[in-house]
């Protein structure tokens, strides 16, 4: 698994005096960054969480999917490495699936509904989506980074 490769750095980007972007990521951008698949572009923002330089969320819903493809033979992951890395971590952040977020699900106008729970997570935080999903893009929802 290549999260974090080295020291973290634990300044946190809340604190940064100028932050110009906040991102939330999917499932499939998670795994590709975690085993270290992704487009130079997009690998290039989890890098600058990496370094301390933004934050990227982590919606629950998306930890729960790669909880159940660990449990179903389909991905190779230490699910408990993963969730100390994110404990260790002040750049990657997870958000819970909570009533403001739900409140924004009807909003949403998607098919998939975690791909709505994760959309109107974005949405909340006012967060650009990580996410190579067709419909999500073409959707035009929220602003995709890929």
């Amino acid at each position: 698994m290549r999260i974090w490769k080295g020291q973290l750095k634990r300044q946190s980007a809340h604190s940064l005096k100028v932050l110009t972007m906040f991102y939330l990521t999917d499932t499939h951008a998670l795994i590709w960054y975690l085993i270290g698949r992704l487009p130079s572009r997009v690998d290039e923002v989890f890098r600058r969480a990496e370094r301390g330089e933004t934050i990227i969320y982590l919606p629950t819903v998306v930890l729960a999917e790669c909880f159940y493809l660990v449990e179903h033979g389909k991905i190779a992951m230490d699910i408990g490495e993963l969730l100390n890395k994110i404990e260790m971590s002040d750049n990657f952040i997870p958000v819970p699936f909570d009533f403001e977020i739900l409140k924004l699900l009807p909003m949403v106008n998607l098919s998939e509904i975690h791909d709505r729970i994760i959309v109107a997570t974005a949405k909340h935080l006012n967060a650009k989506l990580i996410t190579k999903d067709k419909e999500i893009t073409q959707s035009g929802e929220v602003e995709v980074v890929w």
